[in-house]
Order: C-alpha cells, then sequence, then structure tokens
C-alpha cells in the first residue's frame, strides 16, 4: 500500500500522504530553489524506515535523485516512468515522448467521469497544457504553451524596463493603471483567454458536453475564476488531480 504520492515538477516538489487508498490533504509542497529537503518532509510526518513512496516526475534528474534518497532510506518505491504503465489509450503521434504528468491527469480525470463522457484537463504550471480525453476513453493529445511565471520570466528578460513580476499577486480589473499592473493583468488574460479558446475548439470535437478539470499549481483563484466566468462547461479545480494519477496507477501495478 501506498503510503505516499509525489509527484516532481519542473519547479516544484509536491508530496501527499495517503489514507484509506486516498489522498489525504492537503498537498505539500516545497520549491526547486527551497532549503526544505526531503528529509525534512520524512521527519515531518513521522515517515519511518520502509515507507511505500509512488513518484512520477517530468525531471530524470531530479527523479533519479528522489529515488536514491529512498533507497538509502530502506524505503520502497515505485515509479511511474513510462506511458506504457499506465492503463490508459494513448493516440498521438509518439506517446513515449508525452508529459507522464499530462498522461496522469488524464488517467485521474477517466476516473472521475461517467463512462462515454468526454473531458478536458488543464494544468497551469511552468507551462500549460490543455488535453482531450475522448468520449472512448482514450487520450488525444493538446495543447502546449507558456505558463503565468514563464510569460513574467520573458517579459522582463526581453525587453529593456518591464520589471519582474508575480502575476499571481493581487487580481483586478483592465485597464491596468500601472505597469505592474498591467502586466499582471496582461499575463493572467492572455492565460486565460488562451486557455478558454483552445478548450472551446477541444469541445467541438466532443460528440458531448465535456467535463472540464482545471489543476496545476499556477491554478489560482483569480486563474479558475477568470475560467470559469468565460465558458458554459461544468469545470471542477482538482489541485491534486496528478498526484491521483500517480496514486491510481500504483494501486493498479500493486
Amino acid at each position: 500500500m501506498t503510503n505516499v504520492v509525489v509527484d516532481i515538477g519542473n519547479s516544484r516538489v509536491k508530496f501527499c500522504q495517503t489514507v484509506f487508498d486516498d489522498l489525504l490533504l492537503p498537498v505539500r509542497g516545497i520549491g526547486r530553489d527551497s532549503a526544505i529537503t526531503f528529509d525534512d518532509v520524512a521527519r515531518d510526518w513521522d515517515l519511518t524506515a520502509g515507507t511505500h513512496w509512488a513518484v512520477a516526475s517530468t525531471d530524470p534528474a531530479r527523479l533519479a535523485e528522489f529515488l536514491q534518497w529512498a533507497k538509502d532510506r530502506g524505503d520502497q518505491t515505485f515509479a511511474v516512468e513510462s506511458p506504457w504503465q499506465i492503463p490508459m489509450g494513448v493516440q498521438v503521434d509518439f506517446p513515449e515522448k508525452v508529459g507522464i504528468d499530462r498522461l496522469l491527469n488524464a488517467y485521474a480525470a477517466k476516473k472521475l467521469i461517467k463512462l462515454g463522457e468526454p473531458a478536458i484537463i488543464v494544468d497551469s504550471g511552468s507551462a500549460v497544457t490543455v488535453d482531450l480525453l475522448d468520449e472512448a476513453g482514450f487520450f488525444q493529445g493538446g495543447s502546449i504553451f507558456p505558463g503565468l511565471n514563464l510569460m513574467a520570466k520573458s517579459l522582463h528578460a526581453y525587453t529593456a524596463k518591464l520589471p519582474l513580476v508575480d502575476p499571481r499577486e493581487g487580481t483586478g480589473i483592465l485597464p491596468g493603471k500601472n505597469t505592474e499592473s498591467a502586466m499582471r493583468l496582461g499575463i493572467m488574460n492572455a492565460v486565460a483567454g488562451g486557455i478558454d479558446a483552445i478548450v472551446r475548439e477541444l469541445a467541438t470535437q466532443c460528440l458531448q458536453t465535456p467535463r472540464v478539470f482545471l489543476t496545476g499549481g499556477d491554478m489560482t483563484p483569480a486563474l479558475s475564476g477568470l475560467l470559469q466566468s468565460r465558458h458554459q462547461f461544468l469545470s471542477e479545480v482538482r489541485p491534486a488531480l496528478t498526484l491521483e494519477g500517480i496514486r491510481l496507477v500504483a494501486e493498479y501495478h500493486s
């Protein structure tokens, strides 16, 4: 039985304990540059040697580091490293090249919908992915574009005077009345508008109205609120969707 589920992303590592084969929220996250270590998490949760971890990652080097750390502790690990480990059809050109987080999100969403119901999964992190799970339960691919922080960093890096802002800070109404506000509002609305346009386009390929799931470290209340105010689809925020996918795949293979 899995004791802790771990999602190692590009910018942060997310941990969640399990209880009775379910996630025990809230999720604990540590940033890439955080002083908090894997040992700190294990100590805070009083995890003794022999803990069972289920883990997946979009960063192979960081995954290898975690697996070695767990091995040195005397723990047991199950790593989702290949799309072939996920019991779900994947209808794209190169299944082995699809980000494992996208497939885990889709597999978790598949368990939340009715048989024959399509779903669209939006994951807002370092990058934003918007993917389609069709009526037959097959992952059909989707789109990828820069997330909130990547947009902010690009504006700062490739202009002479624009400051570096955190687009997740604060909310407001257009038009922005100063540079920082205009940047935050511009980035937030650009991401929300891009997501909304892709969701609408993917929905035209569905035989019935899709369920929409919103997840990711940058799926802030401001962003999810903008999205839910713009489209007519039934959508819900599932902050631990990737972790739930990891747990379900580990359970399938146990």
